[in-house]
């Protein structure tokens, strides 16, 4: 019986491994205050799932067996839940420097250089950004897209193989694409700010004696929320291609 179910479980142990790492790396699930144990729970219950639709690689009673080919095993695990993670976390960066940029156009970057309260620096726009892609994440359906890349993976990548990084330049691409898709998010408002700089540099030009930085800040607010709020309504699409065209940069799809 033993021998039975001890390479399942090794088999089990393994992907654990794929999908704790995956899943730590990702900022959707790191941003709520889900404890351990919970975490580990479900990360072995996903497991156990995911495994259920395979059949067992033929090294799974050798890893049962030994120790050492079971650690090798284990290290190319973790580097394929890093890659995993690392596409997910591509598009979740993409959106903070969207809001960092923002926060410089918009002024709000003088007051964010020190927050008194945490000691900290403290981005207004960037966490904003940040909370709204977690919420698009799951708005989109982009978490139940990656439990399906997940089942997918385990046919794509065999558990203990390491997957073949014969291209050195997919992570540069997908660090490029990761900035270009931020300057595609933040374009839409950086363009109204844009525009609104250039309003407010003409009227000063006609009416020196108007105290421009007071009236601007607060203008400039209003029309960056404004076209914020109109820019994120065509925006989930967009986080549930933009996750596929990541894993497909790093060579993970």
């Amino acid at each position: 019986m033993l021998d039975t179910w001890l390479p399942w479980l090794t088999c089990v142990g393994l992907l654990s491994v794929r999908l704790t790492v995956a899943l730590a790396l990702s900022p959707a699930f790191a941003s709520f205050g889900v404890p351990g144990p919970v975490r580990v729970v479900l990360t072995l219950a996903l497991a156990f799932l995911l495994l259920a639709g395979h059949s067992l690689p033929p090294e799974a009673v050798a890893w049962a067996q030994d120790p050492l080919t079971l650690l090798s095993a284990c290290g190319a695990e973790v580097l394929l839940g890093a890659l995993f993670g690392l596409s997910v976390h591509i598009v979740f960066a993409a959106f903070a420097i969207a809001g960092r940029l923002l926060d410089v156009q918009i002024g709000f970057a003088i007051g964010s250089t020190f927050d008194p309260v945490t000691r900290t620096r403290a981005d207004i726009v960037g966490a904003l950004m940040s909370l709204l892609a977690v919420t698009l994440f799951f708005v989109s359906d982009s978490h139940m897209e990656l439990v399906r890349f997940l089942d997918r993976s385990v046919d794509l990548f065999p558990l203990g193989q390491l997957p073949a990084l014969d291209d050195p330049m997919r992570p540069l691409l997908a660090a490029g694409w990761m900035y270009a898709f931020a300057i595609a998010l933040a374009a839409p408002v950086s363009v109204a700010l844009l525009l609104v700089d250039i309003a407010v540099g003409v009227l000063s030009r006609n009416m020196p004696q108007m105290n421009v930085l007071v009236m601007a800040t607060p203008i400039k607010v209003l029309v960056a929320f404004l076209v914020l709020s109109l820019s994120v309504r065509t925006w989930a699409p967009l986080v549930h291609r933009d996750f596929d065209r990541a894993a497909l940069l790093l060579g993970v799809h």
